[in-house]
């Protein structure tokens, strides 16, 4: 914090290292969470309000079903690549399933820090952490 009592701006990347640890992206405090899939609505140490308006989650919902599908499609042709001539197809979709299944619920939490820290450094250059 700044004599001013303001929290300075983290730099972008620093902001992503912040949310990969799951911490806060303004003053990098590990409280963002209440259980794996609650985000508390206010950082506890700088009191940064995370949810702007209704619907800003949404597009952490759209980075999550892009990492999904990402590794959908890499097990999937990479399944194929592999086992080509003789594919097992009930294995293959065995694996895509369960990638699909799980990758929404493990990622869930990152997918929330990393849409916070995109969307405040794309929307406002003049304060992104209010």
């Amino acid at each position: 914090m700044t004599s001013s009592g303001e929290w300075p701006r983290p730099g972008f990347w620093r902001a992503m290292g912040r949310a990969a640890l799951l911490q806060c992206p303004r003053c990098g405090a590990g409280d963002q969470f209440h259980h794996w899939v609650e985000m508390n609505d206010d950082c506890g140490t700088c009191g940064m309000h995370f949810e702007r308006v209704e619907g800003y989650w949404l597009g952490s919902v759209a980075l999550n079903l892009g990492v999904t599908m990402g590794l959908f499609l890499v097990a999937f042709v990479g399944l194929m690549v592999i086992t080509w001539p003789d594919v097992p197809w009930t294995t293959v979709l065995i694996v895509v399933i369960a990638i699909t299944a799980i990758t929404p619920i493990v990622f869930h939490p990152w997918s929330r820090t990393f849409w916070l820290v995109a969307e405040r450094h794309a929307y406002s250059r003049s304060h992104p952490y209010e």
